[in-house]
């Protein structure tokens, strides 16, 4: 089906062409119909799938002819769990809504509040909030939410596991009676299910199947011993001149390893966990996305909801505990029906974690061992003395000469390799 098709006003189907938009994903399918004749919703649809539009573009087509919002008095809130999704949110939505007097804007924590104050109360039709910031204004009576006209819960399974969940049920006494609530989760545990009985009246279910087959995604399993996948990543990227690689690990920690290494090595890269600041976390962003960052190093904080156009590669440098992760990981790649592709690094201890994996998306991921990287390959000096960072050991540089510097096993990369043209070996 077309946008074209669709009864959306004039505006709203200029500003969705001029965004690229041309047919409806099966969520939008779907959502839209319900969503325009005021319908509360409780939808089960995996992140990327198109859910951004599905609720945004019948909401703001409610609002357009209305009298834009005077102060901080918004007509619809979306909350979100992570300032990064807030603030993607609000972007795509001022996008559909150019054309129009509709404003959107975004608060979240991290942030200078006294601005976000100050632009409140210049006027607001389309709120995006993280909990803990939306709070902080409505206890401080800086926002009205008595004449809200749609809520929608974006990533509810998330704010459950963030721990939110409370604080959305006491949102209640903040808002009207009379609205449309729509509700949009990749999964409904229990509490998420009856969180969404709790703030809909009369609801109707849309369940989206997820796609855990990864159709647009080249997914591969790189076998490497656990002490050399850092190696391997830095090979890769400069073998290939990779210049927009978004690498997972597991923990904090890890990410920082990681880092470490790369620096080593001289390629560009940032680190984006959750002890990052807000303002290193927008600029690692923004790096990455603008192309100046090669490799953007992150835990799952960055698996859910960011939106980073073509972007062409996912590594699992660590494999993931939960199938979910591992879907929601990779689909940061092969958007917008464009091709990408998925890398896990698994070491021999990590292999039944995979086959576990694999059961449960119902997936057989293609297996290869990277020249040099086989199990009988002698390991380089480094790791034989003890000495090597790998994976597990970045941090660690015992070289007495040169601490920071200590000799790879596959060769340094000359200036012009660091810089994105060709590798060749420092001799």
């Amino acid at each position: 089906m077309l946008f074209s098709e669709t009864t959306l006003p004039a505006p709203l189907l200029a500003a969705v062409s001029a965004y690229g938009y041309r047919e409806l994903t099966p969520v939008q399918q779907q959502v839209l119909p319900l969503a325009l004749a005021g319908q509360d919703l409780l939808v089960s649809a995996q992140t990327g799938s198109g859910k951004t539009a599905a609720f945004g573009l019948p909401m703001l087509a409610g609002f357009i002819g209305q009298t834009p919002a005077d102060g901080a008095i918004p007509k619809a809130l979306i909350l979100t769990p992570t300032r990064e999704l807030a603030q993607q949110l609000a972007t795509h939505l001022s996008a559909f809504a150019h054309g129009s007097a509709l404003r959107v804007m975004a608060v979240y924590g991290g942030a200078n509040f006294r601005p976000q104050r100050q632009q409140l109360q210049q006027g607001v039709d389309v709120l995006v909030a993280t909990p803990g910031r939306l709070f902080d204004h409505l206890s401080q009576d800086y926002l009205n939410l008595g004449q809200l006209q749609c809520l929608v819960l974006d990533e509810a399974d998330r704010m459950l596991d963030m721990g939110f969940i409370k604080d959305i049920q006491r949102l209640q006494k903040w808002l009207p009676a009379q609205r449309q609530t729509m509700l949009f989760s990749a999964t409904f545990p229990p509490a998420v299910r009856q969180l969404g009985l709790e703030m809909t009246q009369q609801a109707q279910w849309v369940e989206v199947a997820p796609d855990h087959s990864g159709a647009s995604i080249d997914q591969q399993v790189l076998l490497v011993p656990k002490q050399r996948k850092a190696e391997l990543l830095a090979e890769l990227v400069g073998k290939h001149n990779w210049q927009q690689t978004l690498v997972f690990v597991n923990t904090k920690e890890a990410a920082t390893r990681l880092g470490a290494e790369l620096m080593l090595d001289g390629i560009s890269h940032a680190v984006f966990h959750g002890d990052c600041t807000q303002g290193a976390r927008n600029r690692a962003l923004a790096g990455f996305a603008a192309g100046n960052v090669r490799v953007l190093v992150a835990t799952d904080i960055a698996a859910r909801g960011l939106d980073i156009p073509a972007l062409p590669r996912v590594i699992n440098l660590e494999l993931p505990v939960e199938a979910e992760d591992y879907v929601h990981r990779i689909g940061r790649t092969g958007r917008a029906g464009l091709d990408g592709e998925a890398f896990s690094f698994v070491s021999p201890q990590e292999l039944p974690q995979l086959q576990r994996l694999q059961q449960a998306l119902g997936v057989q991921l293609a297996q290869s061992t990277p020249a040099g990287y086989e199990a009988t390959a002698p390991l380089p000096e480094r790791y034989r003395t003890g000495t090597g960072a790998g994976a597990d050991n970045t941090a660690r540089r015992t070289d007495k000469k040169h601490p920071r510097h200590a000799p790879r096993a596959q060769a340094r990369f000359s200036k012009t390799a660091r810089n994105g043209t060709h590798r060749k070996p420092q001799r």
